[in-house]
């Protein structure tokens, strides 16, 4: 990654980025809406495949080992939260429909940054910390599902104690996803958990 790439992702991250969703520029080009915490939104002449690649990589990373690690956690094969580090994992949702067959129609928002998803009649709102609201077109169960997912992840990479305020803050927004299907990660993590039981239960002889 340049250095000049490097100076401007470190910009976007100081400013208080906070979202990424496809957006036409005035030419019709592929271009990326970048959200922050306090500022208005900017925009970005590249598409957010590209912008997403250069963040991981701003932070050492891989986004091809990252969508893996991500695939291991929640055992979904595609549309997973990435974890670009323990402290920003991107939430995807289907933004638009795209008119290009390259064009992209997945956004993404940090997920300490959502605060809730709406639903009315037909229309799906991401609400974030801050008051702002974008429509989508995932349906609200598949965009909780997101949610639940980045949940999954960060309890995965941020370990949190049982007794603190900050846990049970996080259990109170995850428990609103409790009653979705379970995926194939959380089925995975249960029998693994199981087989550790018993194993221990075994050279305990009980």
């Amino acid at each position: 990654m340049s250095t000049s790439k490097r100076q401007e992702m470190g910009k976007w991250l100081d400013k208080g980025l906070c979202g990424l969703v496809p957006v036409y520029g005035e030419d019709g080009a592929n271009c990326t809406g970048l959200l922050f915490r306090e500022h208005p939104p900017a925009m970005t002449k590249i598409k957010v495949h590209t912008f997403i690649t250069r963040l991981a990589a701003f932070f050492q990373k891989d986004i091809r080992l990252v969508r893996e690690q991500a695939r291991e956690i929640t055992g979904q094969r595609s549309m997973n939260p990435l974890p670009i580090n323990a402290h920003i994992i991107l939430v995807p949702f289907k933004m638009r429909k795209p008119i290009g067959k390259d064009d992209g129609a997945v956004g993404y928002f940090f997920s300490d940054m959502i605060h809730d998803v709406t639903e009315d009649g037909d229309k799906v709102k991401v609400a974030l910390k801050g008051g702002q609201k974008f429509q989508i077109i995932d349906t609200y169960h598949t965009a909780k599902r997101h949610i639940s997912s980045a949940h999954q992840i960060c309890f995965k990479l941020r370990p949190y104690d049982m007794g603190s305020p900050e846990y049970s803050s996080v259990c109170r927004e995850y428990t609103g996803s409790y009653g979705l299907p379970a995926t194939k990660g959380d089925i995975l993590n249960l029998s693994r958990n199981i087989g550790v039981l018993v194993h221990k239960l075994d050279k305990l002889k009980i």
